[in-house]
């Protein structure tokens, strides 16, 4: 077992990675599972149990793996931290719903607003037990794994923009089993595999811009992000197809655009540090530089 964790701790990211790659290929060809239809809203059940037992449960693997009891316990902490001003919550829960609705009244004029089948009451009821359900069910695991290890991990080897490139980077990776567990592995979903990489890449770009951000300035709280991000999945799954009368797509780059701007307001705005003071970053880049000085000798 000791041999293992020194294993494990020499690789952390390689390790995270495989796990949860490997779980997110795996469960999705397990019949039963991937065909289970138990989830209210259609949400998928192996993607709960690939995001689980895929980088939730790698993160504390790979965490107590590179700094024993104590940093498990402070990524669970970090996990739940709710201890933060009241003000971010409001920013993690209607930045992008009140975004995505001015941005389509915008675009579409008052048809934005007229009432869906059902009416507005049950609509935002809805969107609110997706919303939950998404917190809950996926993307506190989600950001346990690359808020809470991967992007803390990171933190302070690398500038913040280069920091978000990279974590991006590994999460678009992370997603491609999501593509054949949902067009399978024929060679038309081969071929579009790349396409659909490349554009997964790009808007998860800009939401991770924002999520480093918010963990900078909310005291590295894992939950306030989950909540950022299950807020913009509730948008994308069920308030785009209220506010936005057009197709799906429609809704879906009326939502990316929203994100963009957030992102990009907010990259200009702290010059790039998304949150982190002038005096990190320079002790930053000196870390980063003898890390690269020790790799050479």
């Amino acid at each position: 077992m000791a041999a293992l964790l020194r294993i494990i701790a020499r690789h952390p990211v390689l390790v995270f990675m495989v796990i949860g790659l490997g779980t997110g290929f795996l469960i999705p060809a397990i019949r039963p599972i991937a065909d289970a239809e138990i989830l209210p809203f259609d949400l998928p059940l192996y993607g709960v149990l690939g995001v689980v037992f895929g980088v939730g449960f790698a993160a504390f693997v790979v965490t107590g793996a590179l700094a024993g009891r104590d940093g498990v316990v402070d990524l669970a902490r970090r996990g739940v931290r709710w201890r933060v001003p009241v003000g971010w919550y409001l920013v993690a829960l209607f930045t992008v719903p009140v975004g995505a609705t001015l941005l389509s009244l915008a675009i579409y004029g008052p048809g934005a607003l007229a009432s869906p089948a059902g009416g507005w009451p049950r609509a935002l009821a809805e969107v609110a037990a997706i919303f939950v359900l998404q917190l809950v069910l996926f993307q506190l695991a989600e950001e346990i794994g690359f808020t809470g290890f991967l992007q803390h991990y990171w933190r302070d080897r690398y500038h913040p923009m280069k920091l978000t490139l990279y974590v991006a980077l590994l999460w678009s990776v992370w997603h491609v089993p999501d593509h054949f567990a949902q067009e399978g592995w024929g060679g038309e979903a081969l071929i579009f595999a790349p396409v659909v990489f490349a554009i997964e890449f790009v808007s998860l770009f800009f939401a991770r811009a924002l999520f480093v951000w918010f963990y900078n300035v909310t005291a590295s709280s894992v939950l306030l992000v989950a909540i950022f991000h299950a807020s913009i999945d509730a948008v994308i799954n069920q308030l785009s197809s209220d506010v936005v009368p057009a197709s799906n797509t429609a809704g879906f780059l009326v939502v990316s655009a929203v994100i963009v701007l957030a992102s990009m307001a907010v990259i200009i705005a702290t010059k790039g540090r998304l949150g982190r003071t002038e005096e990190a970053v320079e002790t930053q880049a000196d870390v980063s530089s003898r890390d690269r000085s020790k790799d050479a000798q």
